[in-house]
């Protein structure tokens, strides 16, 4: 009778040790579930499923509000309904169909070393515990209203399986000896790097999985006194419970003030928005993205027209050539009624644009009825 594959030996194919790593095979298949369930709800609910399907590679379109019903985490959602069992949620879901086949690869990979040298409960107190303190960073940092991914859970496990590679008891290392950890370090580094070059990556997440990651795995390392691990325990419950602390209203960024103004007017409450708004350019006045999202809001609410124009004229004198803050100044100027001038920006923002956006063509066509 041929017995179970050797699960320490890196030849045996990933797919033939899995029944032996119940935690990775488990998180595997809950992120595929939940990306197949967003997948599917973003076709039934998009206007062309061929193209959302097409698309997908990159970018799964309309699958905001179905990621939201399934536990993305939502920075308002937190800040402002209290919804903390988001940071438990968001890691198993993925955005489109690249995001999740390279976490998928790496947790895979990186998950088989963890769950084979510290065993499956451990493996899944790591990758849980790295997954929260990546939300609670993002949480604090307020690097993007939805925050979604696993890869703060596998660069936490990448942080605490570098670690006991690197300084780990000699059984451990002995376990984990086909395991690089200079290859280790420099695929942490290049995602680190890859983080602060590439748009929409979670970098805030990133750094607070892995330093969680590399936190545990000391403690996991090597085999210290229980004194030890249970004052380590406390050190990662304060530092959990001090990160939710800081990040529950982080009223310091202007990205916090800024994200709640949104939030207010998609409730409806204008009043509000308009006080986060000013709070936002108080924290950060020089900011030209800022700036823009502002006074596009403005323009499409009808409200404070003649600061939104400061607003954007501030912003096109940092970046004149901007195709987005074109779009807006001529908006602004079709909602006051001045479709003369603005049309030839509208024109010029159509022509600077990379590719084709709907939203200026759209206000090119409409700018003669856009008047309030």
């Amino acid at each position: 009778m041929q017995g179970e594959p050797d699960a320490s030996d890196p030849d045996v194919p990933l797919w033939r040790r899995l029944p032996q790593r119940p935690v990775t095979a488990t998180l595997l298949a809950l992120c595929v579930l939940a990306y197949a369930a967003t997948f599917v709800g973003a076709l039934v609910s998009a206007p062309d499923p061929w193209e959302t399907a097409t698309r997908s590679l990159w970018s799964l379109e309309g699958s905001e509000e179905i990621l939201l019903k399934l536990g993305a985490l939502d920075l308002t959602r937190v800040w402002v309904d209290g919804e903390w069992w988001r940071v438990l949620t968001s890691g198993l879901l993925h955005g489109s169909l690249v995001h999740l086949v390279l976490n998928m690869v790496a947790l895979g990979s990186i998950g088989d070393w963890v769950e084979h040298a510290w065993g499956s409960w451990r493996s899944a107190i790591l990758f849980i515990l790295t997954s929260v303190a990546g939300c609670l960073v993002s949480l604090l940092w307020c690097e993007s209203r939805m925050v979604v991914g696993a890869s703060a859970g596998v660069l936490g496990q990448a942080g605490a399986l570098w670690v006991g590679r690197q300084f780990g008891s000699p059984t451990l290392q002995a376990a984990l000896d086909p395991v690089s950890a200079l290859r280790l370090g420099i695929l942490i580094l290049l995602c680190l790097f890859l983080g602060t070059i590439v748009p929409g990556i979670a970098q805030a997440g990133h750094v607070g999985g892995l330093g969680m990651g590399l936190i545990l795995g000391a403690l996991l390392a090597r085999g210290w006194p229980r004194w030890v691990h249970a004052l380590g325990g406390l050190l990662v419950a304060a530092l959990l419970l001090g990160l939710a602390s800081l990040g529950q209203a982080p009223t310091w960024k202007s990205e916090y003030h800024a994200l709640l103004g949104f939030r207010a007017r998609s409730d409806g409450d204008t009043a509000t928005s308009i006080r986060h708004f000013q709070d936002a350019l108080a924290r950060n006045p020089d900011s030209a993205t800022l700036q823009n999202a502002i006074a596009y809001q403005f323009a499409l609410d009808g409200i404070e027209l003649t600061q939104a124009e400061s607003l954007i004229r501030q912003a096109l004198a940092s970046d004149p050539a901007n195709a987005n803050y074109l779009d807006t100044l001529g908006y602004i100027w079709c909602r006051q009624g001045n479709p003369g001038p603005a049309e030839p920006l509208l024109r010029a923002a159509v022509f600077l644009s990379e590719e084709p956006v709907p939203e200026i063509e759209a206000h090119l066509h409409t700018c003669a009825t856009d008047a309030i």
